[in-house]
């Protein structure tokens, strides 16, 4: 690992040296699971303070392209996936466009009585049956989230377990129906998980996860599926372009 930053530039050391082990990681000559040089090591190769070399491990921390391990060093995470707000897409779409395989496990498929909450969503009244689709998404062998759909009976399509594998698309299998998706109504929050979801989602350190809650609607502004989705925030990260709003 050669040294490439410029010890005259008005850039600070510590992001120049931030950005050449960032752009190692992206380029892939710095794999998932490759051990940084030690801090020693990074100060002797960059003849940079100890300080200096901590604050760009920090800030590699930070956006998640490593993880300090203790006992064992400065080890390089799995990239994490970015997915755009402002687009309405599937999980499957999501992971293919990644270039991965997407899968599911399936935990449940039942049909039981919408409570308050899925009522409210749905446009249904309480009590009202509804399909139950319960799934563990995987992205190639990793577990990544889990996905709790509601989704609305109807005289026009039918669902059936049979139906469903660990490649089925919910949404392809809707379409094959003749549901026209229009568009969603979503929310995102972070949230702490519970035991249950940590074990669910294989997670061992204590943070928070990206919950999102969103409701689908057809071509006649029918709402006909809620789904709650938690997903691991270390290999997640969302984006949304905004522009800029000029009050004339």
């Amino acid at each position: 690992m050669k040294p490439n930053i410029d010890k005259d530039s008005k850039v600070p050391l510590h992001f120049q040296i931030y950005e050449e082990i960032k752009k190692k990681i992206e380029s892939k000559q710095l794999l998932a699971g490759d051990m940084l040089l030690s801090e020693s090591e990074l100060q002797n190769l960059y003849e940079v303070s100890r300080i200096t070399i901590r604050r760009a491990i920090q800030d590699l921390e930070n956006e998640g392209f490593v993880k300090k391990s203790q006992g064992k060093g400065t080890i390089v995470c799995t990239p994490k996936h970015k997915y755009d707000l402002k687009r309405l897409t599937s999980f499957s779409e999501d992971i293919t466009k990644l270039g991965e395989i997407s899968s599911s496990i399936i935990q449940e498929f039942n049909i039981i009585k919408a409570d308050f909450k899925v009522a409210q969503s749905l446009n249904i009244l309480e009590g009202d049956e509804v399909y139950y689709l319960e799934r563990i998404r995987l992205c190639g062998d990793s577990i990544v989230g889990l996905h709790e759909a509601y989704i609305r009976m109807s005289n026009e399509f039918t669902l059936d377990p049979s139906e469903f594998n660990e490649k089925t698309s919910l949404y392809d299998t809707l379409n094959k129906k003749g549901v026209q998706f229009k568009y969603a109504d979503e929310i995102l929050e972070a949230k702490t998980p519970d035991k249950k979801l940590k074990k669910i989602l294989e997670m061992e350190d204590n943070i928070p996860i990206f919950y999102k809650e969103r409701v689908m609607y057809d071509t006649s502004g029918i709402p006909i599926e809620y789904v709650k989705m938690y997903y691991r925030s270390d290999v997640y990260q969302y984006k949304v372009t905004l522009d800029v709003f000029e009050d004339k």
